[in-house]
């Protein structure tokens, strides 16, 4: 019986070397990463992309920087997109998501390099096209509440034995509504290839990685399709803005150990302050209505792109869509001008009043509070749309005074801010990078109950207390420091701040 248990063992053992052996020798064919997103207790939609090549071009010919004019930006002549650095060609084939609850809830050290896991769950095979840019959103359901979920992404060729290597990640579901527990997520915006500030890619991700957030909340200007190289005129480079920068090592290895509920903003849907009947000449053919797709089709979202989140007892977070159902910014302000539109804004008012968390987070795409620069006119927090902004920052003062939070990204600077008349509370992340930093408005410092013009994240901590819960805001520069801190419970108020 030793004997053979002994055989046994070695049997295992060779197999798991030879397995081993073959995934590592194997292309992964997924240099664009995988997303996760939109993670509920019970559900999760997991976005995976094939790739002709296990890793982005980066030999390519580099084409980065801020455009001259609004006028053509050509590529140089004879160059196609794939030639480009940091493209990631689409390949035909298969897809599917195999995945886990592990039992211990805690991250095993060995699972990416161990090639022997018993997955129980695993979708069907689902073929990719050009026509959704080799991109496929699998709908994963019936998960367990506050449970860490092990995933493998396997990718085949259209020869059914052309199997390439897999990537594996994780990601934890929230807790049910009536569950006491900590949450801690950070919120971005303004990331910018042309000011990336390492080779493969920002600062920020690893700093945000250490604090093990439960997930992410990008606010939009994800990639900018019109003010930076190439400018995004056609599908096919607007595609090419979200390849290159989703290729790099710091965002792909984050993304795989952290979820998150993406927004879209300005210059991720088509260009600067745009609105649904603006269709620049510049930016032809690429349409607004092209914009709204392609970001759909690049990031984990379900049906709607306005929609809540509970994470627990203490916590809950609103991301509603600024894009989609606005006004002309230029059309005279008054009761009818919206950014939000009456469905969206009704839908908003009501489940903030329906929900009992103890700390409601407004996540913005765009200031609601500011102060913003003179002569803008694409937020709540300017004169062009004084009556809608008048009127949520009423309503919050009305009905939630003490409890909700306004977390908002589009400025290039970092802030606290309270408005002087409804006490509403807002907190600008800042950009992506230090590089990326500025525009803040002229003799305004005094209108901040403190402000920063340097690039970093914002992070926010719900812990649970003998009575009720504290939430912190943290400020942090791209290496993580926290640079600004506030920090609230449910009976008392705190703030401190620091700088560099």
């Amino acid at each position: 019986m030793v004997y053979l248990r002994v055989m046994k063992t070695l049997s295992l053992l060779l197999n798991s070397i030879l397995i081993l052996h073959i995934v590592a020798s194997a292309e992964t064919r997924q240099a664009t990463g995988v997303k996760v997103g939109e993670v509920s207790d019970t559900s999760a939609i997991v976005w995976v992309r094939l790739t002709e090549n296990s890793e982005r071009n980066s030999d390519g010919v580099v084409v980065k920087g801020r455009p001259e004019s609004k006028g053509p930006d050509p590529l140089p002549e004879g160059t196609q997109v794939q030639d480009l650095e940091g493209s990631c060609p689409g390949a035909p084939g298969s897809v599917r998501v195999r995945y886990m609850s592990h039992p211990r809830r805690t991250y095993p050290e060995r699972f990416s390099k161990n090639a022997d896991l018993d997955f129980p769950f695993e979708t069907q095979w689902v073929e990719v096209s050009a026509s959704n840019d080799f991109t496929h959103p699998f709908h994963l359901k019936d998960l367990n509440p506050n449970d860490l979920y092990l995933y493998q992404v396997e990718t085949k060729g259209k020869d059914e034995s052309d199997a390439h290597g897999f990537i594996r990640g994780n990601f934890r579901t929230a807790p049910k509504t009536n569950e006491s527990t900590a949450v801690t997520f950070t919120v971005i915006t303004g990331q910018m290839y042309n000011d990336t500030d390492r080779p493969d890619g920002f600062h920020i991700y690893e700093s945000m990685g250490k604090l093990n957030p439960q997930f992410i909340v990008p606010t939009g200007d994800t990639v900018y399709y019109d003010s930076e190289k190439p400018r995004a005129v056609t599908v096919e480079l607007a595609r090419y803005h979200w390849h290159r920068m989703y290729s790099y090592r710091t965002l792909i290895d984050f993304h795989l150990k952290v979820p998150g509920y993406w927004i879209k903003d300005d210059h991720d849907t088509l260009s600067n302050d745009c609105w649904p009947t603006m269709n620049p000449e510049f930016m032809l053919p690429l349409t607004f209505e092209d914009g709204q797709r392609l970001f759909r089709e690049q990031v984990p979202m379900g049906e709607k792109t306005f929609r809540t989140y509970r994470w627990g007892k203490h916590v809950q977070i609103w991301l509603p869509e600024g894009r989609d159902f606005r006004s002309a910014n230029d059309a005279p302000d008054g009761p009818e001008k919206t950014i939000w539109g009456e469905e969206q804004k009704r839908w908003l008012f009501k489940s903030i009043q329906e929900s009992d968390a103890d700390w409601k987070i407004l996540a913005s795409a765009t200031p609601i509070v500011g102060p913003d620069r003179g002569g803008k006119a694409d937020n709540h927090a300017n004169d062009a749309f004084a009556t809608e902004g008048n009127e949520v920052r009423n309503w919050i003062a009305e009905n939630c005074p003490d409890n909700l939070f306004v977390v908002c990204g589009d400025r290039h600077w970092q802030y606290e801010s309270i408005d002087p008349k409804t006490k509403v509370h807002e907190f600008s992340c800042g950009p992506a990078s230090d590089a990326h930093a500025g525009g803040i408005p002229k003799d305004s410092s005094s209108e901040y109950e403190w402000y920063r013009v340097e690039g970093g994240f914002l992070s926010v901590a719900v812990a649970p207390m003998d009575k009720g819960s504290e939430i912190a805001f943290r400020h942090h520069d791209v290496y993580g420091n926290v640079v600004h801190e506030f920090t609230k419970s449910n009976e008392s108020i705190a703030s401190t701040q620091s700088t560099k």
